[in-house]
C-alpha cells in the first residue's frame, strides 16, 4: 500500500511539474522577444509605397519565422506629423521610421531619438549612405524626374523647363508639397538654386500646373493621357514603362533631385533586435532584390541595376541643403501653396 502511495505522489508531482514547466513555456512565448532574440512583433511608420513595403515586410517575415511587421502608410508630410505628435505626448509607437524626410532624421539623430547600429549589411552599401554614423540608412535610390506621355508628347523632352513649354498649358502635373516630401525636397532644392529660384514655380503656375495629393497619382494620370507631362517618381514611371504603358522619363540634364528616404530604429524600441534584423534585411541582397523588382536602384553591390538604367554615377544631381529645408519647411509650404494656389 505504501509503494502504491509513494508511487502516486511521485506521479502527481511530476505530472505538476511538467503542467508548470509547459504553462511558462507558453507563457514566454507569446512575448515579444528579449535578450537578443529575433521574434515578436514591431511597428514600422513609413511613405513608402505601401505594396512595395508589404512585400519586403513579408520576405523578412519568411526568413525569421515569429515575426510580424505592422504598418502604417501615409505620405511622409502625414507620417512625420504623427511622428511628432507622439514624440511631444512622449508616446512613440514605431519601431521603425522610413520616409523622404531627411532633414528630420537628422533633427531625430541629434536629439537621441534614432538608436545608432552596426549593422552587418552596411559594408555592402556605399559609406556616404550610412547616415550620422549609423543611426540611419538609405534604403535604395529614387529621384525627381520628369515622364512625359509618348502618344501625346512629340518634341524631345530635356528637363525641368519643359513643364514650362506653353504647349503643355493645363496638361502638367505635380504632386503636393503639403503631402509629398519628395516634392517639398524639390521645391527646397529649386527655390534656392539661383537657376530656378520661387520664378520657376510662378511660370509653372501660369502653365496650368495640376496638383494632385502624391507622385503616384501624376504618373498614372500620365500614363493615361490626362496630363502630358509632369514631375514624379522615377521608379515609379519606369514601372508604368515596364507594363507598356506609354510613358518615359528624363533625369533631367539640370539636374535631378535626389530623394533621401532613410530607415532607422527608433531608439526606444520596445524590439531592437528584430528591428535591426530589418533594416538590415532591407539592405541585405535579398532585400535589395525586392527593391529592383519593384523597379528602384539599389544600393547593394551584389545586386545589379535593373534593366536600361544609368549607372547612378552618371545622374546630375543638383546640391540640397537640408539645414536650409528644416529651418524653413513651414515657409516652403505657405509660399508655394500661395504661387501654386493650393492651401
Amino acid at each position: 500500500m505504501e509503494v502504491r502511495m509513494r508511487k502516486l505522489i511521485t506521479f502527481i508531482v511530476v505530472v505538476l511539474f511538467l503542467l508548470i514547466f509547459t504553462g511558462l513555456s507558453f507563457a514566454g512565448g507569446s512575448k515579444e522577444a528579449t535578450n537578443g532574440e529575433i521574434g515578436g512583433t514591431i511597428t514600422l511608420y513609413t511613405s513608402e509605397t505601401l505594396t512595395d513595403v508589404q512585400k519586403i515586410a513579408e520576405k523578412f517575415e519568411q526568413k525569421y519565422p515569429g515575426t510580424k511587421v505592422e504598418i502604417y502608410r501615409s505620405g511622409t508630410v502625414e507620417v512625420t506629423a504623427k511622428l511628432q505628435a507622439e514624440i511631444e505626448a512622449n508616446s512613440i509607437k514605431p519601431d521603425v521610421i522610413w520616409f523622404a524626410d531627411m532633414a528630420m532624421f537628422q533633427d531625430l539623430g541629434n536629439k537621441g531619438l534614432l538608436l545608432k547600429t552596426d549593422l552587418p549589411e552596411a559594408m555592402n552599401i556605399p559609406k556616404k549612405f550610412v547616415y550620422m554614423g549609423g543611426k540611419a540608412y538609405e534604403a535604395r535610390l529614387i529621384y525627381q524626374i520628369v515622364a512625359y506621355n509618348t502618344e501625346k508628347v512629340k518634341k524631345k523632352i530635356t528637363g525641368w523647363n519643359d513643364l514650362l513649354d506653353p504647349v503643355f498649358k493645363g496638361k502638367v502635373g505635380s504632386a503636393s508639397a503639403f503631402y509629398s516630401g519628395a516634392t517639398l525636397t524639390q521645391v527646397a532644392t529649386l527655390s534656392k538654386d539661383s537657376k530656378f529660384g520661387w520664378d520657376f514655380y510662378k511660370k509653372l503656375a501660369e502653365n496650368d500646373c495640376k496638383i494632385v495629393k502624391g507622385n503616384g497619382a501624376v504618373a498614372r494620370n500620365i500614363a493615361t493621357g490626362e496630363y502630358y507631362i509632369g514631375i514624379t517618381i522615377d521608379f515609379m514611371a519606369r514601372a508604368l514603362k515596364a507594363k507598356g504603358s506609354p510613358v518615359d522619363y528624363v533625369y533631367q540634364k539640370e539636374g535631378t533631385v535626389y530623394i533621401p528616404t532613410p530607415i532607422g530604429i527608433i531608439s526606444k524600441s520596445k524590439n531592437p533586435e528584430t528591428a535591426k534584423a530589418f533594416v538590415n534585411f532591407v539592405l541585405s541582397k535579398d532585400g535589395q532584390q525586392v527593391m529592383v523588382d519593384r523597379g528602384y536602384l539599389p544600393l547593394n553591390k551584389n545586386v545589379p541595376l535593373p534593366e536600361g538604367v544609368p549607372s547612378p554615377a552618371k545622374i546630375k544631381i543638383l546640391k540640397t541643403d537640408w539645414k536650409y529645408l528644416k529651418e524653413n519647411r513651414d515657409m516652403l509650404r505657405k509660399k508655394w501653396g500661395e504661387i501654386m494656389g493650393v492651401m
